[in-house]
């Protein structure tokens, strides 16, 4: 209630102005009381008011005063004389009884001997919460009589009964006012011709004061004055709370109908709410808003956050969680598409687009038919999207997976600047299992068939039992490195032309009690999955560097190779840790070879900074994997990069490729072009090292030469220099 009657008188202050001047307040007030030295006329001097005041030609007398006591009987009678004099003219106050639980009032009414004299005014009124409004009836109950009230009489108010406001925009310092000694005297009668006049105290000590919404106090009277003015245009239409809210509830329904609720019809309605009052108030209808805006961001917020639990906000799409049925067994199989270029997408678009983007695929697998079911509810969450299909045998699951992936990748049009979708696809095929799970499963199947480059990967029993694997991995690798149970073997890196071991690559070991030999890939991605790629990569960086000086005591040209992810070189700190480790070993930084490993895109800022921070500290770098994950020929120019190692794979098929020996050449060729060295990885024989050699490569490492052995073993042949293969 206090907001709606600030809102509404705020709403008057926009409209405000002067008061008609065909109501006068003769006001009772400090310079009458001080000119008459009494703290009140007597009835006598009332009585000689009331005669100036028809004298002066005015048409009708009101009192905002019950005269309820007798005075003496002769002031009495003179002001009974007076009033019978000018019956049907004059009105004096009355107000009924009250009770309000914390005062009581018997009411007031004119003694006996005045009240068949004159007519009677009601004097009731409401004030609100804080003094920010006030109200009055039209007409009051008073013992068994029904009489108008003040305002009602002054403004010759006949019609309908009931409560009121009056208009708050009626400025009542413009309301005209008389000093009553100036009309007792006769100096201020003659702005009373043809008047209504309202008698009524306002001096200081009078305790009907009310205050002004905005600061300040007047009398009472003035908003008896302009409730008059107010009925002079009819009963003014209060139609409460009801419609407001009636709307609200029609924008909160058409809200809830969206997946996304559309904050612009939100702040239209509630624009609407806050401005459409206003032009009510002109035609003298009111309309309370609060309770419809208190409503209407009660539900839009629980509607957001309803959308925020239920809808991606990118896309609009259900969020998996919605459409995952509590029930096991279930027959149909749950399919997690991961967009595995999507992060591509989102560096070049805005959310919208990114929706219209994911639209796009979906629209494209239905129009090829690679939806099972027609209409499918397809959900999405980061760069996942899941839907159910009726399960189908393995072959069948693997082939449309794979459609599903080469329709993606084949279609045009979809991404941003002619991009082509890569996309990875996991399948859950435990039916015994609720959705909830199911769909966990086909999401990690999904990233990690990504992570292997693999287009398919099925979330089956092996599968379950490998993220089993992958759980315990996670909770092991803290204490394996606090405990220093992962060691290191070191694979000579050789040179092609003369044979000769220039140095070697630190490559992690680790045979665990429980879970047996954990390869090096798993471990790194287990450490970047559990955030603990930082304390792996100062680990391994400790453990190389104290082999390392050992070798550089045989060789002082030794250069270790240490593999550094992608992600260890987000952080600033790698660069302290470096300088750090080399300061305790007391290893030159020109012998160590940080190779960085494509776990995430290298074309940051922040790595591109702290790989030049590692090359001012004299340290060298090399590209690893070259030819496979996010790199590019791009790479070879923009990564300050003294080396490049090409990728085992395309080592390996060389011989029954001429496709990879063509790669693996020109490789060779531009990376010389730009300075750089070439080490081939994966050399498992004779025939591929002279096939390599013949093509001017600069080192080889694989089982051909060694493989990866401890620093004890690796030590000797660092003293013959040569490797015997």
């Amino acid at each position: 209630m206090p907001a709606e009657d600030a809102f509404r008188a705020a709403r008057a202050e926009l409209r405000m102005h002067d008061a008609p001047d065909d109501i006068v307040i003769v006001a009772v007030d400090d310079r009458t009381l001080n000119a008459l030295s009494v703290p009140m006329p007597s009835r006598e001097q009332d009585a000689e008011l009331v005669d100036q005041i028809f004298a002066a030609g005015a048409e009708r007398l009101v009192f905002d005063r019950a005269y309820a006591d007798p005075a003496g009987a002769d002031e009495d009678e003179a002001f009974a004389r007076t009033l019978a004099k000018h019956r049907g003219r004059v009105w004096l106050g009355a107000s009924p009884k009250a009770d309000n639980g914390l005062q009581q009032h018997d009411g007031l009414l004119p003694t006996p001997m005045l009240r068949d004299k004159v007519n009677i005014a009601s004097m009731m009124g409401q004030t609100a919460p804080f003094g920010l409004a006030v109200r009055f009836p039209t007409e009051t109950r008073i013992e068994s009589m029904t009489i108008p009230s003040i305002s009602a009489v002054l403004a010759g108010y006949r019609g309908e009964n009931g409560w009121y406001r009056p208009d708050q925009s009626i400025d009542p310092h413009s309301i005209p006012t008389v000093s009553y000694i100036d009309v007792l005297d006769g100096s201020g009668s003659a702005s009373l011709q043809g008047k209504t006049v309202v008698v009524a105290p306002t001096h200081l000590e009078s305790r009907d004061f009310h205050g002004l919404p905005f600061g300040g106090k007047i009398a009472g009277v003035y908003f008896h004055v302009m409730g008059a003015h107010t009925l002079k245009s009819g009963l003014p239409v209060d139609l409460g709370w009801i419609p407001a809210t009636i709307l609200a509830a029609a924008v909160l329904a058409l809200q809830a109908r969206r997946r996304r609720p559309m904050r612009e019809l939100t702040y239209g309605a509630a624009a609407v709410f806050l401005c459409g009052p206003v032009g009510l108030d002109a035609i003298g209808i009111n309309i309370d808003v609060f309770p419809a805006l208190i409503a209407l961001g009660t539900g839009a917020v629980r509607l957001h956050i309803f959308a925020g639990r239920t809808y991606n906000r990118a896309t609009s799409l259900l969020l998996p969680s919605s459409i995952a049925r509590p029930e096991a067994g279930i027959d149909h199989d749950v399919f997690a598409l991961k967009v595995n270029n999507l992060g591509d997408f989102r560096e070049s678009t805005v959310p919208a687009e990114l929706g219209i983007f994911i639209e796009r695929i979906i629209a494209c697998l239905d129009r090829n038919g690679q939806f099972v079911e027609p209409n499918p509810t397809v959900a999405f969450e980061k760069d996942t999207l899941i839907w159910t299909a009726p399960s189908s045998d393995r072959r069948d699951l693997e082939e449309h997976a794979l459609g599903l992936v080469a329709i993606l990748r084949s279609a045009e049009g979809l991404g941003v600047n002619g991009s082509r979708v890569d996309a990875s696809i996991g399948i859950d095929v435990n039916h015994g299992l609720d959705d909830g799970v199911r769909i966990q499963a086909a999401s990690q199947a999904a990233e990690m068939a990504s992570r292997t480059r693999l287009r398919f990967m099925s979330a089956d029993s092996q599968f379950l039992a490998a993220r089993e694997r992958r759980i315990l991995l996670l909770a092991q690798i803290e204490r394996c490195i606090a405990d220093r149970t992962i060691e290191l073997g070191f694979q000579p890196k050789v040179c092609l032309k003369t044979g000769e071991i220039l140095g070697a690559e630190a490559l992690l070991r680790w045979n665990h009690h429980s879970l047996g030999k954990v390869e090096a890939t798993e471990l790194v991605a287990a450490a970047e999955d559990s955030d603990r790629i930082d304390d792996l990569t100062v680990y391994v960086l400790d453990a190389a560097l104290e082999a390392g000086r050992r070798a550089l005591n045989v060789d002082p040209e030794f250069q270790l190779a240490v593999n550094v992810s992608a992600k260890a070189l987000k952080n600033v700190m790698i660069l302290y840790h470096v300088a750090r480790l080399l300061s305790r070993h007391r290893f030159p930084a020109s012998n160590l070879v940080l190779e960085v490993t494509e776990t995430a895109p290298l074309d940051d800022n922040t790595i591109e900074s702290h790989l030049e921070g590692l090359l001012k500290q004299g340290v060298q770098l090399s590209l690893d994997d070259f030819g496979t994950g996010h790199s590019s020929l791009d790479y070879l120019r923009r990564i300050p990069s003294s080396e490049v190692k090409i990728d085992r794979r395309f080592v390996t098929h060389m011989r029954a490729s001429d496709d990879s020996a063509a790669l693996v050449q020109g490789t060779i060729d531009m990376a010389h072009r730009l300075g750089k060295d070439v080490v081939a990885e994966g050399v498992e024989d004779e025939l591929t090292a002279e096939r390599l050699r013949a093509m001017k490569c600069d080192q080889a490492q694989g089982f051909f030469y060694s493989p990866a052995i401890p620093i004890d073993d690796l030590l000797p042949m660092v003293a013959q220099r040569r490797i015997a293969a």
